[in-house]
């Protein structure tokens, strides 16, 4: 019997041998497949079968990495401790590999990690100079302040993109999140010490059978509730959580549209308070508060590719040009920090906000210079051009002329303000065309600017509707830059309010 067996093992050898080369290959090439470096890569656990039978035609998936923090967006860095003197030749902070991102394009990121890690114990954060009657809350004014991620995340977002077309923007939308979510997640295990990457999370359904999605229905009452109760929280777990459990309804009908404005408007897009004659302080919160906007402009530029078109789509392009002037006033920003480095005392350059300012400064000087933007007049034209791309964008996208004249009368101040300041004629000549063309186009969704439009149509009406702008008087034309700049001012009151009640309540 045994004889029997040894001679059909001699006979087979060569099946035999092949058979177990292939399992062997095969096994060792879903091995190292499924332990990629990459979290975005796929994972081969075995043939189709084993799975329940779905056709693959649309992919829609989430990620989410980093913790849920405060309002501050950090934990607390004193706690953490720097790279141990005694650790092995290519690793981080206790337990965090660094060595394998040498030569990768996180190279720079993880020395800016290790940099920053004793940021706090190497620089003063004290508060001096503070005008005790600016009327600002003393629980903002000692507010935490994200020192760290304003170095190492990215306060100017818009700036690498800033010369290109804004469909270029969007094609390349979902690749810059993945990049946004990598960076996010190295940042994440660093400051934890440990590499503990979360699974991306996907769902597989074929587009064909997908159910129709159901409008929301949400007063603005319950929006409000649900606004207030989350503005405390990370601006990231805000979004997240807003993404999740909200973008999936109708992006056409019921009130998914304008719970996107409420949640930007709200609360992402937050106020800055000067409370110094030291520049440094209003620098530093204005940094933080565009820091803040960066996940808010990944996520939502990812998210118009498939909601262009759409009554949503049409309010995400509102809140991204909004991002965009805030930006361009950022780096106003950043230019009267180079002023502010260039006179600082020496007492000064021992502070935290100095040497925040400082690294901020010399990460986006090399990019600068090769957007050619050196001076304030190069960053204004650079994000004019670009909004107004936006606003084009949006005038030809949305659906039935919804919120086509506010789109419009954007587009018209804009140029407005941007002649004004420049003393071009043409370009204010530009904007009465725009401004004439307003009462022509079809009502639908809310007209946001209606009554300073209104007073605006007055003012030309007295001046008797004139085509180009030489014709109007000095006097017109201040009252309408007044009107423009007016605008809003009712609703930040509004705002600062509701923050100052639920954010910075001052000592009683």
């Amino acid at each position: 019997m045994l004889k029997r067996i040894r001679n059909v093992f001699f006979e087979n050898r060569f099946y035999i041998a092949f058979y177990i080369s292939v399992v062997s290959h095969i096994t060792f090439i879903i091995y190292s497949f499924n332990h990629s470096d990459s979290i975005y890569q796929k994972t081969l656990c075995g043939p189709a079968w084993i799975y329940a039978l779905e056709d693959e035609k649309q992919i829609s998936f989430e990620m989410s990495f980093g913790k849920n923090l405060g309002e501050s967006g950090s934990s607390d860095p004193n706690e953490e401790s720097g790279e141990d003197k005694e650790e092995s030749e290519g690793e981080g902070k206790d337990g965090f590999s660094k060595g394998k991102y040498k030569g990768s394009q996180w190279e720079d990121l993880v020395k800016n990690l290790e940099g920053t890690s004793e940021l706090r114990k190497q620089f003063r954060n004290d508060y001096d100079q503070i005008n005790e009657n600016s009327g600002v809350a003393e629980s903002y004014i000692k507010r935490q302040r994200d020192f760290e991620d304003i170095i190492i995340k990215d306060v100017l977002p818009t700036l690498k993109n800033i010369r290109d077309p804004f469909k270029v923007d969007i094609d390349s939308a979902e690749d810059n999140l993945y990049l946004h979510k990598e960076r996010n997640r190295i940042i994440e295990e660093f400051r934890k010490g440990e590499e503990s990457t979360q699974p991306i999370t996907m769902k597989i359904s074929n587009e064909g059978d997908l159910p129709p999605k159901s409008p929301l229905s949400m007063s603005k009452e319950d929006r409000i509730k649900y606004l207030d109760r989350t503005l405390k929280q990370k601006k990231e777990k805000q979004l997240d959580e807003f993404i999740s459990r909200f973008m999936g309804y109708d992006p056409n009908k019921g009130d998914l549209n304008l719970f996107v404005r409420d949640l930007y408007y709200e609360n992402l897009q937050r106020l800055a308070y000067p409370f110094s004659n030291d520049m440094s302080y209003f620098a530093i919160d204005y940094f933080q508060e565009n820091l803040n906007k960066e996940d808010f402009l990944r996520q939502m530029m990812a998210a118009l590719s498939a909601q262009l078109g759409t009554n949503t789509g049409t309010e995400i392009l509102f809140t991204i040009e909004n991002i965009y002037y805030i930006q361009g006033k950022a780096l106003e920003q950043y230019f009267r920090v180079r002023d502010y480095l260039r006179n600082s005392t020496p007492e000064q350059k021992q502070t935290l906000r100095y040497e925040t300012l400082r690294q901020v400064e010399l990460k986006y000087k090399k990019l600068l210079q090769e957007k050619k933007i050196l001076n304030v007049l190069d960053a204004e034209d650079a994000y004019v051009k670009k909004r107004i791309d936006i606003l084009d964008t949006l005038i030809k996208n949305t659906p039935n002329f919804y919120r086509t004249k506010d789109g419009i009368f954007e587009k018209a101040k804009i140029l407005w303000e941007y002649g004004q300041w420049k003393q071009d004629p043409k370009l204010q000549s530009d904007a009465l065309k725009l401004f004439y063309q307003i009462p022509k186009i079809p009502n639908n969704g809310d007209f946001l600017n209606k009554d300073t439009f209104e007073s605006i149509q007055l003012l030309l009406r007295d001046a008797g509707d004139p085509i180009e702008s030489t014709v109007l008087s000095a006097q017109t034309k201040d009252q309408i830059e007044y009107t423009l700049r007016m605008r809003n001012d009712e609703a930040m009151t509004k705002k600062k309010l509701r923050e100052d009640r639920l954010l910075w309540p001052k000592s009683k």
